[in-house]
């Protein structure tokens, strides 16, 4: 008689948010050994506020230390402040400082998520992590994994997990990427989570005062934010910004337009940066969309992925999370789009798609 195989030990990360106490609750149903782990990620202390990440507070603790009692599972307190400080706080200044709007969900998926965490908890002796992302892997008959868009299309998080490799894939489980955000609520109510008046965070979650000019302003030098004159296509001024790390492509609110004959009248958006002159330029909705691009850093989620991208056939890429995904063709790091394109932002995560498969993705130019 062969003996019973036994369930992987799954190291769940825990947010005290409805989507990881759900997919924890749900691996303990089906037989797995599980335990929760709450990452402790950096606060601001030079917020003029006390309020703590939005992603790990004292609330979400007490939430997540609740569930993990009702579902009978162990959990565990971790701290990353450190790591999390070193590796997405400062890149992130440091990308504002070069006038790039990052995307830091994607770089702590890739580095804390899926990076750090997975080897702390294989190091314990877990078999597999587990999020509460909307996204679903799948296994070929090559042992190859594979990365696909959440079956709820509106909460998707696909996007964010485009620099996992197949090693992370592997060792990782999505409990709700198969289910809509309706039925992981339901699930919740009918096992007794309360989750009925708790607000989803949708902000960067260590920027407190959800202000990013003020987060700036605290952490980097005031040279950054020496006033300059706005200027259109042709190079006449239209008015003054108040330091180019305040805008990013297509942003329209804060163009001030008094240097105009007829302030305030046209639509302007932000088109461009001279840095070396500091000056913003600006233009009118047609002029901020653009035929190409260049994409650096570009990691394929496996070889195949990167065949099947770079063969060209139907491949669509997404600029930014609420993106439409727009048909391209790949060309080393230029990609040409079948349409111009609005406001493509250096910084962002350009996500590359066949159908719902994640193929790779990489930071715009």
């Amino acid at each position: 008689m062969k003996a019973k195989k036994e369930k992987p030990k799954v190291a769940v990360a825990m947010s005290g948010g409805i989507d990881s106490s759900v997919s924890a609750l749900l691996l303990k149903k089906r037989g797995f050994s599980v335990s929760g782990f709450f990452l402790k990620f950096w606060s601001d202390p030079t917020c003029g506020i006390k309020r703590e990440n939005g992603c790990c507070d004292s609330e979400s603790l007490k939430k997540a230390k609740e569930v993990a009692k009702k579902i009978g599972m162990p959990i565990h307190i971790v701290d990353v402040e450190k790591i999390f400080k070193k590796t997405i706080v400062d890149n992130f200044i440091d990308e504002y400082k070069n006038l790039r709007t990052p995307n830091p969900c994607v770089g702590c998926n890739k580095s804390i998520k899926f990076g750090w965490f997975l080897n702390f908890a294989e190091e314990l002796g877990f078999d597999k992590i587990a999020t509460g992302h909307y996204a679903k892997i799948k296994k070929d008959g090559n042992n190859i994994f594979h990365l696909f868009s959440g079956r709820d299309t509106t909460k998707d998080q696909s996007y964010f997990l485009c620099q996992l490799d197949q090693k992370q894939l592997s060792k990782t489980l999505f409990p709700v990427g198969n289910l809509t955000k309706r039925e992981v609520m339901q699930i919740a109510k009918k096992n007794r989570l309360d989750f009925e008046n708790r607000k989803e965070s949708q902000e960067i979650c260590f920027i407190q005062d959800k202000n990013y000019g003020d987060f700036l302003k605290r952490h980097i030098s005031q040279k950054f934010f020496q006033s300059g004159e706005i200027v259109n296509l042709e190079n006449k001024k239209i008015g003054r910004h108040q330091g180019l790390v305040n805008y990013t492509i297509g942003q329209r609110k804060g163009i001030d337009q008094t240097g105009m004959k007829n302030p305030n009248r046209i639509p302007l958006y932000v088109a461009g940066f001279e840095e070396k002159e500091n000056k913003l330029i600006v233009g009118s909705k047609k002029d901020i969309y653009g035929k190409s691009m260049k994409v650096k850093n570009i990691r394929w989620i496996s070889k195949a992925a990167e065949k099947k991208a770079l063969l060209g056939k139907n491949i669509k890429v997404k600029i930014r999370y609420r993106h439409v995904p727009a048909s391209c063709s790949i060309k080393g790091a230029e990609i040409k789009f079948k349409k111009p394109q609005w406001a493509i932002t250096p910084g962002q995560y350009a996500v590359f798609y066949w159908k719902d498969e994640v193929l790779g993705g990489g930071t715009i130019l």
